[in-house]
């Protein structure tokens, strides 16, 4: 499972100050820290809008560098990122949008999970008990029921 924040930002000194946000994508002991402007963070926003629904996008107050609205944009981008990582496709989106490399198999999907247990009913004929078995092919539920029901 992988877990992306926000933890903070911080100003960038150059010819035109700004500042960026720190993104931590961490997964199963490995960390990775990225920065990027908010710009980029918008731009990733237009170009998602072209292809799917998108979550609320924080806004830009112009000229505003109060440590209560680079706070308040803060979270609003850690919220608008874990979103958007909970979409389908979503990750991998933002991992492109990172840089990051794409690893399909550290994506967990609660929505395409089978069901770790389920009933079947003895009054239902054996045959379409056989083909409901079938449907779900899952070793810890047939381990279960072995289990439970010998």
């Amino acid at each position: 499972m992988i877990e992306i924040t926000v933890p903070n930002y911080r100003l960038v000194q150059d010819v035109k100050p700004h500042y960026v946000y720190t993104i931590r994508v961490l997964s199963v002991g490995h960390q990775e820290l990225v920065e990027k402007r908010y710009s980029a963070f918008h731009a990733f926003h237009r170009e998602l809008r072209k292809s799917m629904c998108t979550p609320p996008f924080p806004s830009k107050r112009i000229r505003c560098s109060q440590p209560k609205v680079l706070e308040q944009r803060r979270a609003g981008l850690e919220r608008y990122l874990q979103t958007v990582f909970k979409i389908e496709d979503g990750y991998k989106q933002v991992m492109e949008f990172l840089g990051l490399k794409y690893q399909p198999s550290h994506k967990i999907d609660i929505k395409y999970q089978r069901p770790v247990f389920h009933m079947i009913s003895e009054h239902i004929p054996s045959k379409i008990r056989h083909e409901k078995r079938l449907c779900l092919p899952d070793i810890i539920t047939d381990g279960v029921l072995k289990a439970l029901y010998g």
